[in-house]
């Protein structure tokens, strides 16, 4: 049971929806176990990070936000530069899915200020989250410029079929909905 839940991407909402909520839960009870018993601060932090993903995408948004808040810190404290990234690209979505979109836009662009220090596989996470959280606004012209991003970093890099697949949805997503409002 090592592996994260099985999770789909809505093409319409472009959240994550995991296939089996009975696992999802299972994996959180794990997950808040190994960050109890870490032996350090980085395997702390892997678990947390997760823990964040799983809670927002099954819709446990305030625990989400505590937990994110928690791995910012312990980023902070005790992680690498690129690990204070994720933590800090992780609090900010789960803001968007809250619609704290004050505060989310904020993070975002602190986050795309020192995206290319990271290398370009966090540069195609960040620029994927930036634009769905454009997305969740209704800014469809900026989020398709974020996922033609990502969808290009994501390809020429030869990534993950899933990750370049999932880049794609949320491309052609922002382009239809873009459209709808010429």
């Amino acid at each position: 049971m090592d592996e994260p839940p099985a999770s789909d991407l809505d093409p319409d909402t472009l959240r994550e929806v995991y296939r089996d909520p009975a696992a999802v839960a299972a994996r959180v009870r794990l997950l808040r176990e190994r960050i109890r018993e870490a032996p350090d601060e980085v395997a702390e932090l892997l678990a947390r990070g997760e823990l964040v993903d799983l809670l927002r995408g099954s819709g446990e948004l305030d625990a989400a936000l505590t937990e994110g808040e928690r791995a910012v810190q312990r980023a902070e404290l005790a992680g690498s530069p690129p690990q204070q990234h994720l933590a800090r690209l992780r609090l900010a979505t789960v803001r968007q899915w809250r619609g704290e979109f004050v505060e989310s836009n904020l993070a975002f662009t602190e986050l795309q200020a020192n995206l290319t220090q990271f290398g370009p596989i966090i540069e195609a996470f960040t620029h994927d989250a930036a634009g769905r959280n454009a997305y969740d606004q209704g800014h469809y012209a900026d989020a398709y410029e974020h996922f033609a991003e990502a969808v290009a970093i994501r390809e020429r890099l030869d990534l993950p079929a899933e990750q370049i697949r999932a880049s794609r949805v949320a491309l052609r997503a922002a382009r239809r909905r873009k459209e709808e409002r010429s």
